[in-house]
């Protein structure tokens, strides 16, 4: 008996012995290999980060994503192979944006983890677990939107719109039946879906993009044996569309100067392709196609009826406000009910048809002295020195779209609604954007300069900001970092409210190389205050990018904006209101800022030379000037 019980300790401390040997040795091994490392079984997609450091891992992350980001999208249909480009880069700061931006550092934190739950008995947990790897995910930010818009541009024959079945005449004016056609249109949702997949795992393999076919409402089986009732329900007089300047109080320009009516005549061979079946218990009935009748009025009736509102403006002389533009409200067919109309009344036989329009964005006409504006309340400033002579034009066309513009009390401004049209026909003057190799223009270039300056404006008037989104990255234009807003024709958007309880008007300045923008109106005593921003997490850029294009002559060179460190920033933003104020007494705001480091992009002229020998020679001629000319620096 103490024979066995002398066994059993033998045996039980041989056991304590061996397993805190065994735990010593793995002491010894996470000490050695794990301590400051990432632990085993940790990898995003194929990608394994075991053993490695935070700063290893972060490298190996870096590089797997430049790779992604200079491939681009792989897209396929069928036999034909496209590369998408991960970023727009212009020669104006305003016009660059990053579709996709890779967070290297956020990822290596995912993969190693915090350092308050990295100790020895987490280790041991992960050894426990072992059989399942950690698949940690990509952190990254995809503009979808701009995917979606790449991909549809790229791979625009893909959709292909359904048509219904529809009546027409013969040449013998007989109502003939014209076939429906099947659809088609990308599967955005799923192509998107793939690509995040793909981005999740540092996968840059090809995405197979597929088409969902779109099917028509109403096919030939509907319209069969209604000919003679389609016949009858045309029958052969003019459907009459009508709009005299009487039926309006809009007195713009763009308004007809005659009470004579603008007519527009829709004849029977275009009537009867308006003409669509309904099935009400069983039983088809014909009708006229709203959406038909609305996409006419769209293309042919809108252009001649519609006119902008013409806001009031003011501007101040021996500071009072002198009434220099009364407003006029603008004019819109009202589309909705104009086909209601038609569908309705021609259908009772009624050949002569109104149009049905609405007044929109009314505005007083006239407005006296009596404004109680009386002092600058705020004022914005930010420099464009080293802008382009584009920029600078357009910076004045945005300066000039909201000088003298007055808000209402109550009433939230909008930077997007106030610029309206952003085009040649308003004043402004393209930038070239780079997309593929090739240059592009596009309108806008300098109007962020407008958005961060009214921004900065209400900040300092003490006004509720309704939307503000930084720039993608950091802008020489906007510094500090932090305080800039960007816009863009329709989004993002520079929105705040009067909430003064005054009016408040908007005064531009330009001086040199500096615009301001001054907010007038009456002060209730409120205090706004800014604290400076906080930049942060700053990370350097890739060396530059240089893109081979046939719109350049051999050997020549271009750059857009220069390198750019990333970062992330954040300010404080503080309104105190006077004790009589309604509101809440402190309103307290951050607005953060996060920056993606952006690397200098140079296009390389190729012309139109046949000689790949030329062109490379040219192209690494120029890469190692830029390099050696970076190092003299």
């Amino acid at each position: 008996m103490k024979v066995h019980k002398g066994l059993g300790i033998i045996i039980f401390l041989t056991v304590l012995f061996l397993l805190l040997a065994s735990l010593g040795f793995v002491f010894l091994n996470w000490q050695k290999n794990y301590k400051n490392r990432i632990y085993p079984g940790v990898k995003i997609g194929n990608v394994n980060l075991e053993k490695m450091t935070f700063d290893e891992a972060e490298n190996t992350l870096k590089n797997q994503s430049q790779r992604i980001q200079e491939t681009g999208f792989r897209i396929k249909n069928g036999e034909k192979i496209i590369n998408i480009s991960t970023d727009i880069f212009s020669f104006d700061a305003d016009l660059s944006t990053p579709t996709l931006s890779f967070d290297y550092l956020a990822s290596a934190q995912a993969a190693y983890g915090d350092e308050s739950d990295r100790g020895f008995f987490r280790y041991l947990l992960t050894l426990l677990k072992l059989s399942k790897s950690t698949n940690i995910k990509m952190v990254y930010d995809l503009d979808e939107n701009r995917l979606k818009d790449s991909i549809s541009s790229n791979l625009s024959d893909l959709n292909i719109e359904a048509n219904n079945a529809y009546f027409t005449f013969d040449k013998n004016t007989q109502v003939k039946i014209v076939p429906e056609r099947l659809g088609k249109e990308i599967n955005y949702s799923q192509a998107i879906s793939d690509i995040k997949k793909n981005l999740d795992n540092l996968d840059d393999s090809i995405i197979n993009v597929k088409t969902e076919t779109q099917y028509p409402n109403i096919s030939s089986d509907d319209l069969n044996g209604l000919n003679d009732e389609a016949k009858k329900i045309i029958g052969t007089e003019n459907l009459i569309l009508s709009f005299s300047s009487e039926q309006s109080t809009n007195t713009s320009s763009t308004t007809p100067s005659s009470t004579e009516p603008i007519i527009w005549t829709i004849k029977p061979d275009k009537l009867v392709t308006w003409l669509s079946v309904s099935k009400i218990n069983g039983q088809s009935t014909l009708s006229l196609d709203k959406e038909k009748i609305k996409d006419y009025l769209t293309l042919n009736v809108s252009p001649k009826i519609n006119s902008q509102a013409v806001l009031p403006r003011f501007e101040i002389i021996d500071n009072k406000v002198n009434d220099w533009q009364s407003g006029i409200p603008g004019r819109e067919i009202d589309i909705e009910e104009t086909a209601s109309q038609i569908s309705e009344r021609f259908l009772q036989n009624d050949r002569n048809i109104p149009l049905t329009t609405k007044v929109v964005g009314e505005v007083e006409s006239s407005i006296s002295n009596n404004l109680n504006i009386k002092e600058i309340i705020g004022t914005g400033v930010s420099d464009f020195s080293g802008s382009p002579v584009n920029r600078i034009k357009n910076i004045k066309a945005g300066a000039a779209a909201n000088q003298g513009l007055l808000i209402k009390p109550g009433d939230e401004f909008s930077l997007v609604k106030t610029l309206g049209d952003v085009s040649a026909a308003t004043g402004y003057f393209p930038e070239l954007v780079i997309k593929g190799n090739k240059t592009l223009p596009e309108y806008g270039g300098g109007l962020c300069q407008i958005g961060t300056t009214l921004f900065r404006a209400a900040l300092a008037s003490g006004l509720p900001i309704t939307y503000r989104q930084n720039h993608s990255y950091r802008v020489a234009y906007y510094e500090p970092a932090g305080t800039d807003a960007a816009v863009y024709i329709p989004d993002p958007d520079v929105r705040f409210i009067n909430d003064t309880g005054n009016y408040i008007l908007i005064q531009a300045r330009i001086v040199k190389s500096k615009i301001y923008f001054d907010f007038w109106g009456t002060k209730d005593g409120r205090i706004a205050s800014t604290t400076t921003p906080v930049i942060y997490n700053i990370t350097k850029p890739d060396p530059p990018k240089y893109i081979e294009t046939t719109d350049m002559a051999v050997g020549t060179k271009k750059c857009t904006e220069h390198a750019h460190d990333g970062a992330d920033a954040y300010f404080d933003y503080k309104v105190i209101y006077p004790a009589n104020s309604t509101t809440t007494p402190i309103k307290e705001r951050r607005f953060k800022s996060h920056y993606v480091p952006w690397q200098e992009v140079c296009l390389i002229g190729i012309g139109t030379a046949t000689s790949s020998q030329v062109i490379s020679s040219a192209t690494t001629s120029i890469i190692n000037s830029s390099a050696s000319s970076s190092k003299n620096n």
